[in-house]
Parts: C-alpha cells; sequence; structure tokens
C-alpha cells in the first residue's frame, strides 16, 4: 500500500496537497493524523465523500510499500509515520525551508512557492489530469491560505498560474471565501483584544516585533489567529504570541518579507512553517522560549532599507543666483524634475520644481533668479530614515523629492522614482544547473554528494530525464547519471557499496542501476556514441565524449546535462533544449532520429502526454516517414510490444494515446485505432476504483493484480475499437494470446447486446475485459457494478446432494455436473433454482438404481429446506 501522509493538525494546503497527491498516484491511501480544527475539520465533514481520506490511528504500518509526504519535510512532524523512514521509498513534496531533520526523500520536489498545492498542480496540469471540482476547491482553498490570497511576498508566479488552473477545473470561490480562515474565533476575541493591548514592542535589526503573551493555561482552538491580528493591529514586522498549553510552550509566529519566523521557530526552538507563518512547540518555559527567539530572531531579520541605499550621490544643485531660463536647460540635460538650491557655502536653501519654473516661463520670467521661485525651507530627511518614513514624506506634501542632509550638508536625493525603484527590484531567477540542484529531493543530494566523492577526476553529470523534469519542475522518478573519463560499472560498484541496495551491472552497454532501499533508481552510463545499421536496428555502442553522448539522444529536451563535477554545476544545452522544454515542444535532434529508430515516436508520445509537451511541426513531418510499411517492417514486434505496454501501465494512458493517434503512429505502428472517449473513461474509473480499494474481481473469483489489469483493460479498447482483420494482424505481430482474442470478441459481442446484461455474459468476462467494456458501452456500466459488488451466491455442493438422499459416490458427481452446465447455459439462477433441480436429479437416480436393482438409500436424517 502506497501512504499520502502530512504533518500533523493539518490546514487546508496539507489537506488538499494529500487530497491531489492521491490523484497524482492512483491507488495510494491519503491519511491525515491529529486533531483537525476549525474550518478545516468542518469542510473535511462536508466533502468527506469527495476527499477520501482515513485516520492515521487505523493504518497497519506494516501494510504500507511507499510513503509519499507533502507540505513537510521535517521527520519529527510525521507523528507515527516517522518510523517508516528509512523502511520504505519516499517522496517529498514540500515548499517549506529544509528543516533541522529532513525527511531523507528519494524521489518528490521540494521548491521555495507560496504553497504545496502548487507543485502538485504544475505535475498534475502536465498530465492533463482533470480534477473533480470539489477537490479543485480544497486545493485553491489551500492555496489561497498559505499565500494570504496570493499577497504574501514569497508567492510565486507559479501560484498564480496553479489557481488560473484550478479554477479552469471548477474551483468554486464562493466556497473559498466561506471557509477561509476569518481570523480569531469569536469566543477568544476577549482574550485576543487582551494580548494585543499587553503586547511588548521590541526592535530587532530595525524592524518592529511584537510579542503577545497567551493568558490562559489550558488548550484552546483558534490561538494561532492571534498572532496574524496581532500583526494587523501594531504594524509590527512580525508577532508572536507565546502560550503555555498543557504542559508545553507554544510559539505561534506571522511575519512580514522582512522577517523570516519560519527560519527563526526552526533554529530558535525546532519548530516548523515557512517564512510568513510558523509553530512551535517546546518543554521550555515560556521566557526561556523568549529568549531563545529574540538571540535568533536577528540572524534571520533584513534591517530595513534606508535613504543611504537608495539616495543619489552626489547630487546635481543649482546656486541660488542661476537665472531661470538655465534652470530649465538644466533639468533638462540631467533629465531631472527638480532640484537642491544651494547657497554659496554649499548649504541647501531650498528645491525648484520643473512646475516652479513653467510657472515662471509663462508670466516672462525667465532671467528671473530661482530663489524667487525656489520652495523653502526644503523638506529633508537624513541618511538613517527608512523607506517607509521617506513614502511618508512624499504623500504628507505632495513632493517629488526630499533632499537627504547631515547637519547642513546635502549628501544625497530621494526621487519618487528612486522610492518605486526600492519596491520593485527586478527579481533573480536562479540559474537553470541552479534550479535543478536545488529542486532535488534531500536523499538524491546525498547520494550524488556520495557519487562525486568516488568519480575523483572524473566528470559526472546529471542528464536526460533528471535535468528535463528538474527544469519543469515536475519531480523525480530516478536520477541519471553520466561519467565520462571513468567506468560507470565500477562506479556503481562503489555507490553501491557506500549506500546499499541493489546493483545491476549491463557490460554490453557500458550501463548500470543501482536501486537505494528508499526506492530511489540511479541509471549510471559512461559517455557512449552510437549507429545504426538500417533503419530500426538496434543501435551498435562505443565509448564517446559528453559532445556525442548528447548528440545521439532522441529529442532535445533529453539532450540536457548538469555538470555535477568538477565545480562550478552548469547546464549544458547544446541543442536549445531548454528553449524547447520552456516553449513545451518537442523537437526531434536528428532528420532520421524516427526513421532510425521509430519506436522513439511511442516515447516522444509518452513524455508529450506526461508532461504537457507538443510536436513541433518538423517533428510530425519527419515522423510520416519512418511510418512507411518498409521501415516498420524493420522493427521488430517484441521491441514495439514492449513499447506500446510501458505507454498503457502509465498513470494516465488518454493524453498519450492522443499524441500517438495524432502523429498517426498508433495506426502507421500497431495498426489500431483509438476509442478516445472509451480511453478517457479508463484513466477516470483507473483513478476512482484505486481511491475505492476495487480491484476488479467479483466475490468468489481469483484475485487479481490492478497493475497487470489495467494495461489489459486498455489494450482491450484498442483491439475492440479496431476492425475484425486489423485486430488479428495485430494479436499475430505482437504474439498477443488466443486469450486476449477470445475476450475482444466477447467484448464487442456485449457491447452490441442490450441492457441489461445477464450475469451469465458478465460471468465470461474477465476482469479487464469487463473495465473495457464499461469504457466503450458506458449503457452497461451499472450492471457491470452490480455484478462485481454483487455478495457471493452460495453454490450447491455435494454435501448438500447427499443431504437429498443420494449415497456418496459417482452419482453425486453427476448431479453437480448436470447443475454446472445449467448454470453456465442461464437455466438455473440462485441456491434455490439449484436446489430444486438438484431434487428432481437425485430423484432421477434413485429411479435408475431401482430399475437396475440397485439397493435403495436410506433416507437422510436432514435435508435442506
Amino acid at each position: 500500500m502506497r501512504l499520502v501522509v502530512t504533518h500533523e493538525q493539518p490546514d487546508f494546503d496539507a489537506l488538499a496537497s494529500v487530497a491531489l497527491a492521491t490523484v497524482l498516484y492512483p491507488g495510494a491511501v491519503g491519511v491525515v493524523g491529529g486533531q483537525l480544527e476549525g474550518n478545516v475539520d468542518e469542510l473535511l465533514r462536508l466533502y468527506r465523500d469527495h476527499v477520501p481520506l482515513v485516520a492515521g490511528e487505523k493504518v497497519d504500518l506494516a501494510e504500507v510499500t511507499a510513503l509519499v509526504v507533502v507540505d513537510t519535510a521535517e521527520r519529527g512532524r510525521l507523528g507515527r509515520f516517522a518510523a517508516l523512514v528509512g523502511q520504505v521509498p519516499i517522496a517529498v513534496f514540500d515548499h517549506h525551508p529544509e528543516p533541522t531533520d529532513p525527511i531523507p526523500g528519494a524521489t518528490g520536489l521540494r521548491e521555495d512557492v507560496g504553497a504545496t498545492v502548487t507543485l502538485l498542480c504544475r505535475r498534475l496540469e502536465a498530465e492533463g489530469v482533470v480534477l473533480a471540482p470539489p477537490l479543485a476547491t480544497l486545493a485553491l482553498l489551500g492555496l489561497h491560505e498559505d499565500t494570504g490570497d496570493l499577497t504574501f511576498d514569497h508567492v510565486h508566479p507559479d501560484d498564480h498560474r496553479a489557481a488560473a488552473w484550478l479554477l479552469t477545473q471548477g474551483a468554486n470561490l464562493d466556497l473559498v471565501r466561506r471557509f477561509r480562515s476569518g481570523g480569531t474565533p469569536p469566543e477568544l476575541r476577549a482574550a485576543r483584544d487582551r494580548v494585543v493591548a499587553e503586547a511588548d514592542l521590541h526592535e530587532v535589526a530595525g524592524r518592529r516585533i511584537a510579542i503577545g503573551w497567551w493568558p490562559d493555561h489550558g488548550y484552546a482552538h483558534g490561538v494561532s489567529a492571534i498572532a496574524g491580528d496581532l500583526l494587523a493591529a501594531t504594524s509590527a514586522d512580525a508577532a508572536l504570541v507565546i502560550a503555555r498549553m498543557d504542559g508545553k510552550t507554544l510559539v505561534f509566529a506571522r511575519g512580514d518579507a522582512h522577517v523570516d519566523v519560519g527560519a527563526t521557530l526552526q533554529r530558535a526552538l525546532g519548530g516548523g512553517g515557512h517564512a510568513r507563518a510558523a509553530f512551535a512547540r517546546t518543554t521550555l518555559d515560556p521566557h526561556a522560549a523568549f529568549e531563545r527567539l529574540m538571540a535568533e530572531l536577528p540572524a534571520h531579520t533584513t534591517p530595513p532599507t534606508r535613504a543611504r541605499d537608495i539616495m543619489s550621490s552626489p547630487v546635481v544643485t543649482l546656486p541660488a543666483d542661476a537665472r531661470v531660463a538655465e534652470a530649465r536647460q538644466a533639468l533638462a540635460v540631467h533629465k531631472h524634475n527638480g532640484m537642491p538650491v544651494v547657497g554659496e557655502h554649499g548649504e541647501l536653501l531650498g528645491v525648484i520644481s520643473r512646475r516652479d519654473i513653467e510657472h515662471a516661463l509663462r508670466h516672462e520670467l525667465g532671467d528671473a533668479a530661482v530663489s524667487g521661485f525656489m520652495t523653502r525651507p526644503a523638506l529633508t530627511a537624513t541618511p538613517d530614515a527608512t523607506l517607509s518614513e521617506l513614502e511618508g514624506i512624499v504623500l504628507r506634501h505632495d513632493i517629488g523629492r526630499v533632499p537627504i542632509v547631515v547637519g547642513e550638508a546635502l549628501v544625497g536625493i530621494v526621487t519618487r522614482t528612486d522610492l518605486v525603484r526600492a519596491r520593485h527590484p527586478r527579481p533573480q531567477r536562479r540559474a537553470p544547473a541552479e534550479r535543478v540542484w536545488a529542486s532535488l529531493p534531500e536523499g538524491a543530494r546525498e547520494v550524488l554528494d556520495t557519487a562525486v566523492a568516488l568519480a575523483r577526476g572524473a566528470r559526472l553529470y546529471l542528464v536526460g530525464g533528471t535535468v528535463r523534469d528538474g527544469l519543469l519542475g515536475v519531480g523525480y522518478v530516478d536520477l541519471d547519471l553520466l561519467l565520462e573519463g571513468a567506468s560507470a560499472a565500477d562506479l556503481a560498484t562503489g555507490l553501491h557499496a557506500r549506500v546499499g541496495g541493489s546493483l545491476a551491472l549491463h557490460p554490453a552497454f557500458g550501463t548500470a542501476t543501482v536501486t537505494l532501499p528508499n526506492g530511489l533508481v540511479i541509471d549510471l552510463a559512461g559517455t557512449r556514441a552510437e549507429a545504426y545499421d538500417y533503419p530500426g536496428a538496434l543501435p551498435s555502442v562505443r565509448e564517446g565524449d559528453l559532445a556525442a553522448d548528447l548528440a545521439r539522444r532522441d529529442f532535445t529536451v533529453n539532450a540536457l546535462a548538469v555538470r555535477v563535477h568538477p565545480p562550478p554545476v552548469e547546464l549544458i544545452d547544446p541543442f536549445r533544449g531548454l528553449a524547447d522544454l520552456e516553449a513545451r515542444r518537442l523537437r526531434v535532434l536528428h532528420p532520421l532520429s524516427f526513421v532510425e529508430d521509430p519506436t522513439r515516436l511511442v516515447r516522444g508520445a509518452r513524455l508529450a502526454g506526461r508532461l504537457g509537451l507538443r510536436f513541433d511541426g518538423d517533428a510530425v513531418a519527419k515522423a510520416q516517414a519512418a511510418l512507411r510499411p518498409t521501415v516498420v517492417a524493420n522493427v521488430s514486434g517484441q521491441r514495439l510490444r514492449a513499447e506500446l505496454e510501458i505507454t498503457l501501465a502509465e498513470p494516465r494512458v488518454a493524453p498519450a494515446l492522443r499524441q500517438l493517434d495524432a502523429l498517426g503512429a498508433l495506426g502507421g505502428l500497431y495498426g489500431l485505432r483509438l476509442d478516445d472517449a472509451a480511453v478517457a473513461l479508463l484513466d477516470e474509473g483507473r483513478g476512482e476504483r484505486a481511491r475505492r480499494g476495487e480491484r476488479g474481481s467479483r466475490a468468489g473469483e481469483p484475485e487479481v493484480d490492478p497493475d497487470r489489469q489495467q494495461p489489459l483493460a486498455y489494450l482491450l479498447v484498442l483491439l475492440a475499437s479496431t476492425p475484425d482483420d486489423a485486430a488479428a494482424t495485430a494479436v499475430e505481430r505482437f504474439h498477443w494470446t488466443k486469450r486476449l482474442a477470445q475476450q475482444r470478441a466477447k467484448v464487442i459481442a456485449a457491447r452490441a447486446a442490450p441492457p441489461p446484461l445477464t450475469d451469465i455474459t458478465l460471468a465470461a468476462l474477465e476482469p479487464a475485459a469487463r473495465r473495457a467494456l464499461a469504457a466503450l458501452a458506458p449503457q452497461h456500466a451499472d450492471a457491470i457494478a452490480a455484478f462485481e459488488h454483487a455478495p457471493p451466491e452460495p453454490k450447491v455442493r455435494g454435501r448438500d446432494v447427499v443431504s437429498l438422499g443420494l449415497a456418496p459416490g459417482p452419482g453425486v458427481g453427476r448431479v453437480l455436473a448436470e447443475i454446472d452446465a445449467a448454470r453456465a447455459a442461464g437455466r438455473v439462477r440462485g441456491f434455490a433454482q439449484e436446489l430444486e433441480l438438484a431434487r428432481r436429479l437425485v430423484a432421477d437416480e434413485a429411479a435408475d438404481r431401482a430399475t437396475t436393482g440397485e439397493p435403495a438409500t436410506p433416507p437422510p436424517e436432514s435435508a435442506p429446506p
């Protein structure tokens, strides 16, 4: 069982992330632990049927095979599920700062965005997932709450994109407004007013910090909201409410862009959260906790911007006796809208603006001295004046510039433009290689550090899907490592010795795979070059350098590398793959790429479907050459079948099949046709069945493996949508079983039958075939569901026949065989009809014995009614 968990006492972002992760990982079970409070509890009770979650205490840890952790990367916040860390593969999706005790996740995504919901939405949107409106609403609610309605300073552009996508999925803004936290609960407002009135204000690194003391010692829900109210009431840069509850000290913190309360509480008290909102629990008494917080705050507080940081210096000035016409010329030359006016010793006398000069010139006073028109005395500030203080001067007095003075000396000037520029610094985007490195899960980075140490003088690169998915910000499945100047097998062997897990060496290709105990798969290869002897052949491989290795790849987005060693970390992009990624474009590397290996069409369709990419026009044109029968005939049916079955095992199959069909490759390579609506229904139904824990087999039928049934169901839909002759050719070419062909025929016959279908018809279909039928013929879906969920009916058994008076022996077998035949033909339904038939057959047996002179059977002691 794959489990999705989050921190205890989850907020809306955590709750929504759990629900979204169960969509991202079909079949995963979402779990909530700890107490749900306030609006979170209320919404979950209302939407329980649409957000299927189980209580954490009901989960048997021994049954968990994989863990997905959302909205935290801190081991200590997982409660009882922390025991699974290091025991099962873990994926981590989180937007918080790195904790002191991180979970060594092997896959997932950690990134500094406004909400974890954003990371999951990015991935789901790329995969073409359609969310149910209730889930979209919950996700939008979590996004709004964690980003302050998209107004917090740490909000990322992707948060806005996620919000826009959720609205297209049917998110309801009215419900977002209804459940969005309304601040302090009514029953705590009197206590809130007391906390605010008695709060202490401290200055830390030039910032105002409000400290509130919770007056009670009992537990109270909703105290966290008081920190936000305290922040607003005091106009401080950060507010901390310190409470003593149930023998522990609790700290609730809210901050603005200048005070990182998340890092402060984490370092001081081991708490968690993000820069604008955080929480900590400690055994320290409240005053000891306060001392630690005050000692830690300066390290996480950004000093305010002051006049000295933004002023222009030296200042262009005008002498007091300058003519008005000269002043106008000076303003034009320096492109200013005003200038300070100084005396003969440089002392500041006043300020003249362009408006003052134009007013004088309208009265033909161009030869007059500027001293007669300047504003005096000048409104000034010192170099220590903060940005807010400078803005206040400009707003109160409606002036465009503030001279900065020390005593009487003019040392600088701040204009409106300077103030606006200070509030709107140009965003600094990480270099691409840094983005890839920063988004790696903690467990993956630790493995890379070990690999670097073992590589010694060799060059080590992240390549292919690892770089591509890191740049797209959709998380990781595995690590692709490329080694130049050393043996991949030697590095893999050394890595395996250090980190454990399993090791597989592939000497013929110069590759190796290390699978770690935490589930991380590391594919290692030496740099290679390759050539194709003829179209469709397997490549011949030889040693090469990095350039040759990247050049042999299929698409530009896969021909990207990040140099890990030697430093610095750097993106290597010889084919402009990054530009293609940003344009969501799939472009082939070489004109003959598809002709050399037509299976690249299938891999490309899979990639495009999974990541929301599109083939560019040139690739579409090149695909047609690869679909010529003479080229396709050179590709073994085994290779084509393997690629299709990998595609049909994707979490969502419809996007990939649509891409393949649009290229003409579904028909050109496989001779199959696509029923888009049926495949889409299979995608939708698979996730729903997995969330309900259904396996697809009926009571009394053998257990089936859902992972095995999924590709078969999609394949049956494709075969049933294809004309008979073409379907028969495909079955023969790709060595699909006779049994599969028989199930196809039964699906087609059942699709054409009028509803309701009989149980006999449905019993003849295997679970995968029933799924295919429900997708191809939705009018039969209810009958299929009723059949699969029907309680097992008893059947007449040998002991029942004996109880009717027939002695044990061959006669019992003959009676049971007759009943089985009648059941299969539909002549009897249910236990009562079978028993009545058994009575008649037993009577016939008795009559036969009487005719042959066999001894009569003594009457039974009891018979079934």
